[in-house]
């Protein structure tokens, strides 16, 4: 039972800790001014590989892998998902206010759950109709607010990348522990590729000022790697939906850091939609199995 209640302490240690410090990247995307999107996705990108890289090589027997370049099927495409997910939560943010942003994005749970059931063949709950209902009443609201002030780019973008991010979870769970962190790490490598692409098509320039390259790598070891890594470390503790609940602490407290640091007002639709999103996730992940994991 002592043995239980640690597991169930660390995992929910892990999975809090990741959720905070991945709430705070939106202070460093709305510190970087006059900044393309695709400059800030290719120096973000490399220390973020720079992360699951490391643990890869220091925490796991995975390194033959790695010097040989053999990855299966699952993990690249998950890390494929993953890089377009990673894209996508940069531009909706840079395009729309953050509660929008990730309010949209957190109903990956529910889009993979529906994923599960089509490529997987997993049950789904039996309330998802009216969690679906409510979830797309919630959605409207907000984008109904972001055709009026100019979100709707940002905002479509984050629909996407709920999408993504949730195809990424789904392919990932054929992945074992041990190897789950080369997800993190190909979609590292896939971002930076097609960041350092659109710059050359673009004819944009890959050379920044120091600062901002500085800034930049400090938020893609911190915020997007360290605390990605942790709540995949969750995972091995706390079964996934649980994990998603805690998860939601990144879309809690990521409107407030803006609203303290950069005075980003939230508007009365976001509230409205968002208590609507966040019952009906919430609602969702208690419907599924609850149960901690133990390690054996």
């Amino acid at each position: 039972m002592g043995r239980f209640k640690h597991s169930t302490n660390v995992g929910f240690t892990l999975a809090a800790a990741g959720a905070i410090i991945l709430s705070l990247e939106v202070i460093f995307l709305r510190s970087l001014s006059d900044i393309n999107g695709f400059q800030i996705m290719l120096y973000r990108s490399v220390s973020v590989s720079f992360v699951f890289l490391s643990f890869i090589l220091l925490f796991t027997n995975q390194k033959t892998n790695v010097n040989s370049l053999k990855f299966n099927f699952k993990e690249i495409l998950s890390g494929f998902f993953l890089s377009m997910s990673f894209f996508c939560y940069v531009f909706s943010i840079l395009n729309s206010s953050v509660a929008s942003s990730l309010l949209i994005l957190s109903i990956s749970p529910v889009v993979s759950a529906i994923l599960s059931k089509i490529f997987l063949n997993e049950n789904l709950p039996k309330s998802l109709f009216v969690i679906l209902v409510s979830l797309v009443i919630g959605l409207f609201i907000i984008f109904e607010n972001s055709v009026n002030d100019s979100q709707l780019l940002g905002n479509s973008i984050a629909f996407f990348g709920a999408f993504f991010f949730a195809a990424s979870v789904v392919t990932s769970r054929a992945i074992g522990s041990n190897s789950i962190a080369f997800g993190g790490f190909l979609a590292g490598v896939f971002a930076f590729c097609s960041a350092l692409l659109c710059l050359f098509v673009l004819d944009l320039s890959i050379f920044i000022h120091l600062k901002d390259i500085a800034l930049i790598c400090i938020m893609g070891i911190f915020t997007t790697g360290l605390g990605m890594l942790l709540l995949l470390l969750s995972t091995k503790y706390l079964e996934g939906p649980y994990v998603s609940l805690i998860a939601l602490l990144e879309v809690v407290l990521a409107p407030v850091w803006t609203l303290l640091f950069f005075s980003e007002v939230i508007v009365i639709q976001e509230v409205f939609g968002g208590i609507l999103i966040l019952t009906s996730i919430c609602i969702f992940l208690m419907n599924t199995k609850l149960n901690f994991k133990n390690l054996n």
